[in-house]
């Protein structure tokens, strides 16, 4: 890359080097925000096309161009890990070992390379790609998120063959995976051992159901941030709705992942706004919280999810695949395996049923602690947020942690994380440099 990306020098976030300017301009303006408002704003028009995979790396590519035309870049600390562990992920493709687990291997790949650079990219043109404009951005991802699951609760069976899907030919269909990309459908279809109806569970505009719920864990603090935000009362009137109307689609999925993460984000949240003694932010948040949990107990969630657990021994299973997981990376644990592989004793394949796994399994040890080091490190580092939509954003990056242990992450949901902790770290930074403001009045939240 053209781009000389400088270490920040302290914890300031400055650049470095002969061409460092004043901190004012140490994001440039030339830096639009254009490719990252298409990759999040265009995700409602990227599923029917079939893009959702390909179009994020096309528009990461725009910014590695745009970022190599600057000549130069700040690299904040906390980056540097999600960089490392790009890095980590090549050499261990030479564990692969078939033409299938190859693609595969390229696709994750080129996945984690999209998120770095949007991360890098995020921290160098705060004066275009604003907070508010993450925050627009992702909200409308949200609003696909819910919309999907309102149709796969209309129309659970239906299937779509997207744009795309009509000009691959009929052999790749074949395989599972790109069938998923291409001709996705609106509910995962699952049939247990001796249930006596196949389990129809909201997947769209994902391939699967515990993609959704990842999505809506990661995505709804952001939701409730822009409506604290958005100046436009039909935007905030929507969000409101489709804040309640999620509760149908998410209980359907009886997704119990989902409900944990879900918690332990508004957990979170409660606990930070009482320790500052925002007592009004927390009574505008919790009341709502409180009828959004009633209803989705009046609508059976746990009833929903007791149901699924006695056709289905996941819990068990599980471990058992966790357990294989973990002894099956002991046997490569510098390099990993790649990429998932069969399991010796289930169906699912050995390094799936969580991001933790799938990066430990593929990157083996080593691309674990990089990965960690990133997504822990950039909860630790932005923990001293210092206003309510920040607090907002930072309990996604807490929901992040508490789900990635058994739930996948695919291209949007690693994208949120990468741009929620990007405008983070940013701020962190720029705070560094900046006096502190002397109203008492907490930024970012409408008047």
């Amino acid at each position: 890359m053209a781009a000389v990306c400088e270490p920040a020098s302290g914890s300031g976030g400055v650049m470095t080097g002969p061409t460092a300017a004043p901190h004012h301009r140490a994001t440039d303006p030339s830096l639009p925000a254009w490719p990252l408002t298409a990759m999040l704003a265009g995700f409602p028009l990227a599923w029917p096309l079939g893009l959702t995979t390909f179009a994020p790396i096309a528009l990461a590519a725009v910014m590695l161009g745009l970022l190599a035309r600057l000549g130069r870049c700040r690299l904040l600390p906390g980056v540097a890990p999600l960089l490392l562990f790009v890095a980590w992920a090549v050499p261990c493709g030479l564990m692969i070992d078939t033409g299938g687990r190859l693609a595969g291997w390229l696709l994750r790949l080129m996945t984690l390379a999209t998120v770095a650079i949007v991360v890098v990219y995020v921290t160098n043109a705060s004066e275009q790609v604003t907070r508010a404009r993450v925050i627009t951005g992702l909200t409308v991802v949200w609003v696909t998120v819910v919309v999907g699951g309102w149709l796969a609760v209309l129309a659970p069976e239906l299937t779509f063959t997207t744009l795309l899907g009509y000009l691959v030919p009929h052999g790749l269909l074949g395989n599972q995976l790109v069938h998923d990309m291409f001709v996705p459908r609106m509910s995962e279809i699952q049939t247990p051992w001796g249930a006596p109806t196949p389990i129809l569970r909201p997947a769209a505009p994902f391939p699967y159901a515990n993609s959704w719920g990842a999505a809506i864990v990661l995505l709804t603090p952001v939701a409730v941030a822009a409506l604290l935000t958005s100046r436009h009362r039909w935007v905030r009137w929507a969000v409101s709705g489709l804040l309640l109307a999620s509760i149908v689609p998410a209980v359907d999925s009886s997704n119990r992942g989902m409900f944990l993460g879900l918690g332990v984000s508004a957990a979170y949240v409660v606990l930070r706004l009482a320790i500052r003694g925002r007592v009004r932010m927390l009574g505008v948040l919790a009341v709502p919280g409180a009828v959004l949990a009633v209803l989705a107990v009046r609508l059976g969630a746990a009833a929903r999810i007791t149901d699924r657990l006695q056709y289905s021994n996941s819990t068990e299973g599980r471990a058992s695949l966790y357990a294989e997981t973990w002894r099956r990376t002991l046997q490569s644990p510098f390099f990993g395996w790649g990429a998932p592989r069969p399991s010796l004793y289930h169906e699912v394949s050995v390094g799936t049923q969580g991001y933790v796994w799938t990066v430990m399994f593929s990157y083996g040890l080593v691309g674990l602690l990089l990965f960690a080091v990133f997504l822990a490190g950039s909860v630790l580092r932005t923990w001293r947020v210092v206003d309510d939509v920040a607090l907002l954003m930072h309990a996604s990056l807490v929901g992040a942690v508490a789900i990635v242990g058994f739930y996948g992450l695919d291209v949007m949901q690693l994208l949120t994380i990468g741009a929620l902790a990007a405008v983070l770290l940013r701020e962190r930074a720029d705070r560094a440099m900046t006096p502190a403001p002397s109203s008492d009045r907490p930024a970012g939240v409408a008047a």
